[in-house]
Formats: C-alpha cells, structure tokens, sequence
C-alpha cells in the first residue's frame, strides 16, 4: 500500500511539474502581450514644458499618443515639437511617428523629420530635411546617422549624419559633406 501511495505521490508530483512547465510559455506570452498594450493614450496630444523662468523651454505635440506603463514609454503618430532657444528663436521639428523614452529626457523621431529655424526676422532661416531624429529637448540637442539636406539663403548643404546644439547653434556634419553655395547680392 505505501508503495502505490509513493507511486501516486511521485505521479502527481510529476504531472504538476509538468502542467507548470506547459503553462509558463503561454502566460510569458500573456505577460509580454499585456506589456504592449498602452494603459492609456490621448488624441490632440500637447504638453508644454517650462524653464526655470517660467516660460517655454519646448512644446511637444501629437496627433496621438500611448503610454506605456512597464517602462513609462509613449508612441507618438505625428509628433511636432517645437524647442525654444529664446522669445526671438525656436526650432520647429516635425515627423511621421516617434516615441518618448527615459522619463522624456528622450525623444525619437522616425520616418521623414523637417526641421524649421524660426526666427523673429526671416533673414536667419534654415530647413534641414533628414530621418531617424535623436532629440533630448531638455539639452537642445539633435542627433541622426541618415542623410542631411540643409537648405538657407545661402545655398545647400548634404551629408551623412549630424549633431546639433539648437541652444548653441552649432550644426556638426559628420560625412560626405557637399554644398553648393550662390553668392549674395548686396
């Protein structure tokens, strides 16, 4: 009798450990599915974030914006922001998605991304076009590996990648620069 009690323990035993181990790859799966679902997400999305003397530092629109609470994430359709670099200048930064990452220290841009120089006088204005966007709107720095065009008054510029200090001004291209540049007329 002890035997086939043994025998029932070690066969429960068995099957349990065996029950356990069929079910963990369905519920990772269940668990990993509920990661990537948004636990909340606003249409007409618009946040403001201000300096320390309580005006704009920049403004960060989206046509639609989910959040994710496993790693405090947010996917972006149609992202606009716009980084102020004072009252006179800001950079208009527009692109097909995005994402917001670590808190919003970091912003990602994807697919085609227009960057507008606005300033108070026109006489200063600068379009680049790219793609693949880095922005840390907090640092006012831009940072992409794709191709550059960059178009002023002056003339047109390409490359293959760049760094750009919007608060600062300073664009870094980083390869296979070319310009061609038309002399001004005074």
């Amino acid at each position: 009798m002890r035997r086939w009690v043994a025998l029932l323990l070690i066969v429960v035993a068995a099957l349990s450990w065996w029950l356990q181990r069929s079910a963990e790859p369905g519920s990772q799966q269940v668990f990993e599915q509920m990661l990537h679902e948004p636990d909340y997400y606003m249409d007409e999305f618009e946040l403001t974030s201000l300096n320390l003397d309580g005006k704009p530092a920049h403004k960060l629109y989206a046509d639609n914006m989910k959040h994710y609470s496993h790693d405090d994430s947010a996917t972006l359709e149609r992202p606009h922001l716009m980084v102020f670099r004072n009252e006179d200048e800001f950079w208009d930064i527009r692109a097909e998605s995005g994402q917001v990452l670590d808190g919003g220290e970091l912003v990602l841009l994807e697919g085609e991304v227009i960057i507008l120089r606005i300033t108070s006088t026109d006489a200063e204005a600068l379009q680049v076009y790219t793609s693949d966007l880095t922005v840390r709107p907090h640092a006012k720095y831009v940072e992409t590996a794709a191709a550059v065009k960059i178009n002023d008054d002056r003339g047109v510029t390409t490359a293959i990648g760049m760094r750009a200090d919007l608060g600062q001004r300073r664009v870094t291209l980083l390869s296979d620069v070319r310009g061609i540049y038309e002399p001004q007329s005074h």
